[in-house]
């Protein structure tokens, strides 16, 4: 007998089995790119591709031939900067890492890196009256000079210090830099690459985020300044037909070419021609044209897709990027009724999705319209329901209907909260009692503040409680029959950490949206990833990785052991008493009635995200590597 509960005790302990399912995120995310020509004439049409895990590589597309190779950048996990300099040459500029790479174009090769040092990001660059490259930078908003002979980079100062973005810099016709500052208090400077001093930015210049040099003069929307004075003139050039709605096109305009939008037409013109040539009207429906050809072809991208439209053309035709991305990490983790793991990268706008039982994986195009990524997703009767940054969008997706996210049929667009001040679901979404998607949302860049969303899932009809909390972004959510569970942080987009306040959790009833319990943390910068359990009524969640316990019924939150593992994934359960999140390399699991934890598996490396089936069959992110846990 003694021996038989031996046996039994040890099978209570076996260890867990582990197992790798693969690496299903494949998504790409193209930020900048460029046509350029070769040293031996071969057109390249040049790509930033994101990856936080392999690091960003250049995607070189051959588009004659409908091929491409990906070059690995030895830093940075991807790049909104990409400039062609002299030498036959690529500047790239990094995130999150704030490095300035360059790239021969001969040898096809990156064959110098320089660091920025205590910068994030590198966001556009131009090219200064001293031939140094300009970039401008976050979290500093500093600008910042990369020598191309020595390849020494020179910190110009931050002269706007309650700022974190040094967002645009462009060139002036002589040479000096115009510097878009935000989020905070945004203002223009002009910076002289001689005097090495930056100056107030005449009225012409201040609220604009980014012109171009053309021909002696700086365009900026649809205003053409003299490139001396910097004051408004004529334009020089024909304007497109009908009244206004023009504009330069910055991407695309050169210092010899000219490019103008108004509306899908894009015009192009030069010097001593005697009219605008209308090169094209696409419709592009969230794509973007970042270059022209010497044959006045417009390159362009659309999520994973690419695009030649040749003149004359109205209609695009997109083609798949043709080089395989490597594997990147998943934004979140979740499990559908028919075994279905569902996750999305950080930043790509796509979903993808893995059948556990087969390891059949499939990668979506582009959910929505607008850039950005997924947060989350919740099921219902059989529909896959998604939050996005960063046009506020909430999406409805059929994965056993046909794709057609171009006629906004499948995915689609079931309601947006960005035009009511919401663009980044940073609670994410789960579907409440009555059937309805309860989503938490952080207001716009520069603003304070957060809401969350109620959608029918069928009409799209959504309702919003804005800051039921006070000003501060929604950062946990959780919904029973009766009350919303709320918790806020003090974040923003494009502004520092609010000062005054503390994180927040609360209590708010859904019919009235006010809060009938409140408590504030004190020294706690954020309350988020909730999980409410159906069987004890209490609630689990995260302050500054704290794990806390709620109880509902109560209303008071529960004492835990000292020794409870920190939290660094999302909580999730199955409604049966028990919740499980990532804590380092391992799995932890907590009774939510008695308080207690344990550390159930270890993993090869840190856990991000984690999803429990029905049969309490666990799986985790590690990087880009998905586990099955079996115990």
């Amino acid at each position: 007998m003694v021996f038989a509960c031996l046996l039994l005790a040890a099978a209570a302990h076996t260890a867990p089995q582990v197992e790798l399912l693969g690496q299903p995120c494949r998504a790409k995310n193209v930020l900048a790119a460029r046509y350029v020509v070769a040293p031996n004439g071969k057109e390249w049409f040049v790509l930033t591709n994101m990856n936080e895990t392999a690091g960003m590589e250049l995607i070189f597309i051959d588009f004659r031939s409908n091929t491409g190779r990906a070059i690995r950048a030895p830093a940075g996990a991807g790049s909104w900067a990409l400039l062609q300099v002299p030498g036959n040459r690529l500047i790239v500029g990094t995130f999150y890492d704030g490095k300035f790479m360059v790239f021969d174009l001969e040898r096809m090769e990156f064959v110098k890196t320089a660091d920025f040092s205590g910068e994030s990001y590198i966001w556009n660059l131009a090219i200064g009256s001293d031939g140094r490259v300009y970039g401008g930078t976050y979290p500093g908003a500093k600008l910042g000079a990369l020598d191309l002979n020595t390849y020494a980079v020179e910190d110009c100062g931050a002269p706007a210090p309650s700022n974190m973005y040094l967002r645009y810099v462009s060139a002036l016709p002589d040479g000096r830099i115009l510097c878009n500052f935000g989020m905070e208090k945004p203002t223009d400077l002009i910076y002289d690459p001689h005097t090495k001093k930056f100056e107030e930015a005449p009225q012409t210049l201040q609220g604009i985020s980014r012109g171009v040099s053309w021909n002696g003069y700086f365009l900026v929307g649809s205003q053409v300044l003299d490139g001396k004075t910097l004051q408004p003139v004529e334009p020089p050039f024909p304007l497109p037909p009908g009244e206004g709605g023009w504009a330069v096109d910055v991407n695309l305009t050169t210092d010899k070419v000219l490019y103008l939008r108004q509306g899908n037409a894009v015009y192009r013109y030069v010097k001593g021609d005697k009219e605008l040539r209308l090169l094209a009207s696409p419709e592009l429906r969230g794509g973007g044209i970042y270059a022209a050809t010497e044959k006045g072809e417009l390159l362009g991208v659309r999520g994973q897709d690419y695009f030649v439209i040749q003149p004359g053309e109205t209609q695009v035709t997109l083609k798949p990027i043709p080089v395989e991305s490597a594997p990147r990490p998943t934004l979140f983790l979740r499990l559908d009724e028919k075994g279905r793991l569902w996750g999305g990268p950080h930043f790509g706008q796509t979903l993808f999705w893995m059948d556990t039982r087969t390891g059949k994986t499939v990668n979506t195009g582009t959910v929505c319209n607008a850039g950005g990524e997924v947060y989350d997703v919740a099921f219902r009767d059989g529909k896959v329901y998604a939050v996005a940054y960063a046009g506020g969008d909430i999406v409805r997706y059929d994965p056993e209907a046909p794709w057609d996210q171009w006629n906004n049929v499948n995915p689609r667009v079931i309601a947006s909260v960005g035009e009511k001040g919401y663009i980044r679901p940073t609670a994410g979404v789960v579907v409440g009692p009555d059937g309805k998607l309860y989503s938490g949302w952080m207001a716009r860049y520069g603003v304070y503040g957060g809401a969350v969303a109620i959608t029918d899932p069928t009409t799209g009809e959504t309702a919003l409680i804005e800051n039921p909390l006070g000003e501060q972004a929604v950062e946990g959510l959780a919904v029973d029959e009766r009350f919303l569970y709320v918790g806020t942080s003090l974040g923003a987009n494009g502004l520092p950490n609010k000062k005054g306040e503390w994180a927040r959790f609360g209590v708010v009833d859904k019919a009235t949206g006010q809060a009938v319990f409140r408590h504030e943390f004190e020294g706690a910068s954020g309350v988020r990833t909730f999980w409410l359990d159906a069987q004890t009524k209490r609630l689990a969640f995260s302050v500054d990785g704290k794990l806390h316990l709620f109880d509902t019924v109560s209303r008071q939150f529960i004492d835990l052991p000292a020794e409870t593992p920190r939290v660094g994934s999302r909580i999730v359960g199955r409604g049966d008493g028990k919740v499980y999140y990532g804590s380092g390399k391992a799995i932890v699991q907590v009774d939510l009635s008695t308080g207690n934890s344990e550390n159930i598996a270890e993993l090869p490396s840190g856990v991000s995200n984690v999803a429990v089936g029905r049969d309490g069959t666990l799986y985790a992110a590690c990087g880009a590597d998905i586990y099955r846990i079996r115990r």
